[in-house]
């Protein structure tokens, strides 16, 4: 059970880190798109909507992958590469 625990650590930690750029980001990017008067237009509000989707996407990935790998860890298959 220990040896699993550790596996974990790494993946747990790199996703936190992604977050913490991520998260801050996309939250501005919110805050921004409020701020605007509807007066702007498509012009302002297009690269803003493509950035929170981006964001978005990314955070999604990230925390789906972080629960792949920690099943992966799981069920015994980290090192089934090596096999090869």
């Amino acid at each position: 059970m220990r040896k699993t625990t550790r596996k974990k650590i790494a993946p747990i930690v790199v996703t936190m880190l992604v977050l913490l750029y991520m998260v801050p980001l996309v939250v501005m990017v919110l805050g921004l798109m409020g701020l605007l008067d509807h007066g702007e237009g498509v012009a302002v509000m297009f690269p803003l909507l493509c950035w929170l989707v981006v964001g978005g996407a990314v955070i999604v990935g990230i925390l789906k992958a972080l629960r792949q790998r920690l099943r992966e860890i799981d069920g015994g298959e980290e090192d089934d590469a090596s096999q090869y």
